[in-house]
């Protein structure tokens, strides 16, 4: 009853006197930062620590803890309660001094984390921060909530002197794109490689003893290293069947040649069809270009190689016939994505370009 007593007199009560703490410092709550989505209590704990490392850091913020408003909150039989609202929030301010309370969620939308705060004033109850900030990965959670945390400092007392250089080195830090859109940039490159190398159909127009044979392709032009599944009519089921496979060694608009390897019991014959198998590739790091944050290439070329690793003419593997390289570069909204392959003798077989949005 005495706890309720207390609890229902901060209602009536004024305040005012609670925005300066000690040494004339405005104080701060910062209550728990909730987890929504796929985002964890982890991510919510280093939103909280970050937020709160750079409001002490800031120096006109006496803060205090989320330990602090936990205890407060168990005197006052708040915990059990069950119900937060944005009324029982500026309480709680009220209750342990402060003049705000900060209040934070931490999410997923797609690939992305989205960092969302607030600040409620105990002496008005008006909404005095409000911001969200999306992340590309849950690497740059922290920054993004450092920066988030400037953003509320600045606008809750105004710009700090080192404000505009710590937004500048945030923004270097943090990077400014989006994870979706990458992943969607990154899908439009591996198509755009696909149709540069395209699923061939040819057949042998020669098969010799010794193990090779001259070919023919209908269109396209295939490459030297090139695999091909080498199929026919069988002579004893009279069925369609593999026979064997076609190492491409030479290729030129007037003919091809390169070496077959039988199936058990196979019988290659002239006339029979070569069809092109997935390529092995591997994707290297992405570089990035002017503009550009490392992160982004990083996580540029990670989504290429999960995007032609789902195109089927490709296979991602560790011992590559081809290998794709390039850079993405260009400022926010107008990048581009120039990747090339290469064969295993370093001879660029494509490269394309591709503008990307993110």
């Amino acid at each position: 009853m005495r706890n309720f007593l207390t609890f229902a007199g901060l209602l009536l009560l004024s305040p005012a006197g609670f925005a300066q703490g000690q040494g004339g410092l405005t104080t701060v709550a910062v209550a728990e930062v909730t987890a929504r989505g796929n985002a964890d209590a982890d991510m919510a704990s280093e939103v909280n620590d970050a937020l709160t490392d750079q409001l002490v850091g800031d120096g006109r913020f006496r803060v205090v803890e989320r330990q602090q408003i936990a205890k407060v909150m168990k005197e006052q039989m708040l915990a059990q309660s069950g119900v937060m609202s944005d009324e029982v929030q500026i309480k709680v301010a009220q209750l342990v001094g402060a003049r705000w309370i900060v209040l934070g969620t931490v999410g997923t939308k797609g690939r992305s984390y989205v960092i969302s705060l607030r600040a409620l004033d105990s002496t008005s109850a008006q909404v005095a921060f409000a911001e969200t900030l999306k992340v590309g990965s849950d690497e740059q959670i922290e920054a993004g909530a450092k920066q988030l945390a400037r953003r509320l400092g600045d606008k809750l007392l105004g710009p700090a002197p080192a404000s505009a250089s710590q937004a500048a080195a945030s923004s270097e830090v943090l990077g400014d794109f989006d994870a979706a859109q990458v992943k969607d940039g990154a899908q439009a490159a591996a198509r755009s490689l696909a149709l540069r190398f395209p699923k061939l159909t040819g057949r042998i127009l020669n098969a010799l003893p010794n193990g090779t044979a001259s070919c023919s392709f209908d269109s396209g032009e295939p490459f030297k290293g090139e695999f091909f599944e080498i199929s026919g009519r069988d002579d004893v089921t009279e069925q369609e069947a593999r026979k064997g496979w076609f190492l491409l060694g030479s290729w030129s608009r007037s003919g091809c040649s390169g070496r077959i390897k039988r199936e058990a019991g196979g019988n290659i014959e002239d006339g029979d069809t070569l069809t092109s198998t997935p390529l092995k590739i591997s994707v290297e790091a992405v570089q990035p270009g002017p503009g550009t944050q490392p992160e982004l290439a990083t996580l540029l070329a990670s989504e290429l190689r999960a995007a032609l690793d789902g195109m089927p003419q490709f296979q991602l593997a560790n011992d590559p016939q081809l290998t794709a390289t390039g850079r993405v570069s260009g400022p926010r909204g107008r990048r581009s994505i120039d990747l090339q392959v290469i064969d295993k003798s370093g001879n660029v077989l494509q490269k394309v370009s591709v503008p990307a949005s993110f």
